[in-house]
């Protein structure tokens, strides 16, 4: 099954073009039934459940040594949490880091927690850790005794679970949409088996929150990720596609912030699924408080489902964009002047590719993004000129194969520095927008190539046009303009609907049909079409920008 890609919302495209004219709280240590999370810190990876906002994971973190040879001790596998009781209902309290060893003073059998003796920087004399296999490690401990659990005065979160089979069958049955309004998330069930799909059942309203801002479908269908903003500061969730398990993950205000930034709060950026649909993978930016301007904290974060964050990448170690394998073993980042290849635990940094620091005519700085071929066996990305704003202005594609060293396999003439170059899936075309002229930024013309850039055809020329992406098996591909959005095919005519209104989004449902958002003055219409242009309206939107995805079994 494919999930579907997030949309480039319009709000983010105004952004960025505005731009141009002008720059953890973790909700869980899982119990011992739970699985170990995909990824394991390497050094320089700093694992982290929910880290306190004013605590730091420094080597002079608080560790005990006071445990007694041969008596009973807890080691320390992780930098981890220590809380009031057992379980993420208490409060934390401090952290141990990595390497300490503490006596066990008492387990809780029905979490699996540890009672432990506190470290002397904590008032209380005893405390709790996770018990889980991949965070403590006991010594001795068989006999200790059952320890009660304290009462909780704050609810106590529910852990996403895992569908049963019922469930599972449910899901991969039915494509859907997810999309925002005014109410919050909404689920739509799609019947794909119609021309063009048509609603099956009436939309649910999953989640109740007017400040969602970007949504992203789980591989496998059964759980959407979501960002919600509250002032300065964004909170990631999940939940599953039925309206439970509704989970925080991380608090941005929860994540690190360099000692040198000044005057800045983290923000979450980007948001990606790993394949195995129980992993999370963000970067995050600093917004400057005293005032306006953000930038990337070039950083790099997992967090699973049952809410286990690791800093895989560190603030200032990581990239501004980020691409992650389709086996999630290896992600590349885009940085001002580089591209770098690492593995998905931290380990193997290398940078493939070097360019010289490019004029966005703008304080936005420009870092590119590669694509990975859905097979995994390479990554393309193409780079543009060092001034995009002169005649004659290109941009370099290269191949990154999978252990191999990247490849310059060709370029494509024109300004694409705010409409990145789009390859099928397996690389064999391309299709991108250029700015034909630096001195009318609107006359753009859609361009279409094969995959190393030779016999580009200037397909269509017009005003405001953006790339929506290729289907599955790229054969076709969605891009809209003024007034329009259509189907576009290599060596043959358009298929253009006209509308009165603008057009947000479009996605493909699979290689035949495709959702597309039109609409404005805050009313949105979603609506699923064929390759003729046949549409059916799916649902209706009251907000000032949607935002939505799709999937399909």
């Amino acid at each position: 099954m494919n999930a579907k890609r997030p949309l480039l919302f319009f709000a983010s495209i105004l952004f960025l073009v505005s731009l141009a004219c002008n720059a953890f709280a973790g909700n869980t240590e899982p119990a011992l039934e739970l699985p170990p999370p995909l990824v394991t810190a390497e050094p320089g990876a700093t694992s982290v459940s929910g880290l306190a906002p004013t605590a730091t994971l420094s080597s002079d973190a608080p560790v005990s040594s006071t445990a007694v040879p041969g008596s009973a001790t807890v080691s320390i596998l992780v930098d981890l949490n220590i809380r009031s009781g057992p379980g993420v209902a208490y409060d934390r309290i401090g952290f141990f880091t990595k390497g300490a060893t503490v006596p066990a003073l008492g387990r809780d059998p029905a979490s699996g927690w540890w009672l432990v003796q506190c470290p002397p920087n904590i008032s209380a004399a005893q405390c709790w850790i996770s018990g889980g296999p991949q965070y403590t490690q006991p010594n001795n401990a068989a006999g200790v005794p059952v320890a009660p659990a304290p009462p909780t005065h704050t609810p106590i979160p529910t852990n996403t679970p895992e569908p049963t089979a019922e469930a599972d069958t449910a899901v991969t049955r039915s494509a859907f949409v997810a999309y925002v309004d005014d109410d919050g998330l909404w689920v739509q069930p799609l019947d794909v088996g119609t021309d063009p799909p048509v609603p099956a059942g009436d939309a649910a309203n999953i989640v109740s929150d007017p400040a969602i801002q970007q949504i992203l479908i789980s591989p496998d269908g059964r759980r959407l990720a979501y960002l919600s903003r509250a002032g300065e500061a964004n909170t990631l969730h999940v939940v599953n596609v039925d309206g439970s398990g509704q989970t925080t993950l991380v608090n941005a205000a929860d994540l690190p912030v360099p000692e040198d930034a000044g005057s800045v709060a983290p923000l979450i950026n980007d948001i990606a699924w790993l394949p195995d649909g129980r992993t999370l993978a963000f970067n995050s930016s600093l917004i400057n408080l005293a005032g306006p301007g953000a930038g990337p904290a070039l950083d790099l974060y997992t967090v699973t489902v049952g809410g286990e964050m690791t800093a895989v990448f560190p603030p200032g170690s990581g990239g501004a964009t980020f691409a992650i394998s389709p086996d999630g073993r290896q992600v590349i980042f885009g940085l001002p002047e580089s591209v770098v290849r690492a593995n998905i635990d931290g380990t193997g940094i290398e940078t493939v590719i070097e360019f010289e620091f490019i004029n966005t005519a703008s304080e936005y700085t420009y870092s590119p993004a590669a694509q990975w071929l859905t097979d995994g066996s390479a990554a393309y990305v193409a780079i543009p000129s060092a001034d995009p704003w002169v005649v004659g202005a290109d941009a370099a594609l290269y191949r990154i194969p999978v252990g191999d060293t990247a490849v310059e396999i060709g370029s494509v003439l024109g300004n694409t520095l705010f409409n990145p170059v789009q390859w099928t899936a397996n690389g064999d075309k391309l299709a991108y927008v250029q700015i034909v002229s630096s001195r009318r930024p609107s006359d753009q013309a859609l361009t279409l190539a094969d995959g190393d850039g030779q016999n580009p055809v200037s397909y269509r020329v017009g005003g405001q046009l953006f790339l929506h992406g290729w289907n599955p098996a790229g054969t076709q591909f969605l891009y809209a303009g003024n007034g329009f959005y259509a189907v576009g095919q290599p060596g043959e005519s358009p298929v253009e609907i006209v509308i009165p209104v603008g057009t947000a989004g479009m996605a493909w449902l699979n290689n035949d049909s495709f959702v597309t958002a039109n609409g404005s003055g805050g009313v949105w219409n979603l609506s699923s079409s064929n390759l003729s242009g046949e549409a059916t309206t799916l649902a209706t939107a009251n907000i000032n920008f949607i935002q939505f995805d799709v999937w399909a079994p």
